[in-house]
C-alpha cells in the first residue's frame, strides 16, 4: 500500500471555478446533488491568503486514507480496500448506517439517496479514484481537467516533493497525516 496514489489539494491554486466537480459529473454521470469532490472555502470573504487567516478555497475529496477511520467503522465491511489499495464502497452490502460520515475527519462520505435503506441514510457514495481511468493510465477526472492545477494525484512519496514545492506540508497536520499517509 505504500505506492498507492492519492489525490491531495494544492489549495493555493484552487479559484473555486467547479471544474473539478463538473469533470467528475460528467465522467461518471452522477446527479447534480453529488459531491465526491467539492470545493470548500474557508473565511470566505477575508482579505488574504490561507498562511495570514485569509479565504481559501480547498477542493475535498476521499484521500483513501493508509488508516481509512471509515473502512474501521463499517459494520457490514462494505468499505474496503481494492487490489490496488484504494478505499472503495460495496453498494450491495452498505445498509446507510451512516458511522463512515461521522468517522471520516475530511467529508468524504455522502449519501446522495436517502430512500431504501436500513439506516435512512441511503447507500453511501464517495470518489472512486476513477480507479478505471487508473486502469487505463489516466489521470483522475477531476485532476485532469483542473485548469490551475488545484489537485496534484501520486504516490505518497511523489505528494511529499509536491507539499515541500508547494508549501502545503502543513495540510495534513499531526493526527490527519497519520491517518492519510500511515507510516509511508
Amino acid at each position: 500500500m505504500s505506492g498507492t496514489p492519492r489525490v491531495i489539494p494544492n489549495v493555493e491554486a484552487c479559484i473555486d471555478c467547479g471544474g473539478c466537480e463538473v469533470a467528475c459529473m460528467r465522467t461518471w454521470e452522477l446527479p447534480e446533488a453529488s459531491d465526491r469532490i467539492g470545493v470548500v472555502t474557508h473565511n470566505e470573504g477575508t482579505a488574504g491568503s490561507r498562511f495570514d487567516d485569509g479565504e481559501t478555497a480547498v477542493p475535498m475529496t476521499c484521500f483513501h486514507c493508509a488508516e481509512a477511520p471509515c473502512e474501521d467503522v463499517c459494520p457490514t465491511d462494505a468499505i474496503s480496500r481494492d487490489d490496488d489499495g484504494l478505499v472503495q464502497v460495496d453498494e450491495d452490502t452498505c445498509l446507510g448506517c451512516s458511522y463512515c460520515a461521522w468517522a471520516c475527519p475530511f467529508g468524504a462520505p455522502q449519501f446522495p439517496d436517502e430512500e431504501n435503506s436500513t439506516g435512512n441514510a441511503g447507500v453511501m457514495d464517495k470518489c472512486t479514484l476513477c480507479a478505471p481511468r487508473l486502469e487505463e493510465g489516466e489521470e483522475p477526472a477531476c485532476v485532469s481537467e483542473c485548469a490551475t492545477d488545484a489537485l496534484v494525484f501520486g504516490t505518497p512519496a511523489e505528494l511529499s516533493e509536491q507539499f515541500r514545492e508547494n508549501r502545503s506540508d502543513d495540510l495534513f497536520d499531526g493526527d490527519l497525516e497519520q491517518v492519510v499517509f500511515g507510516n509511508e
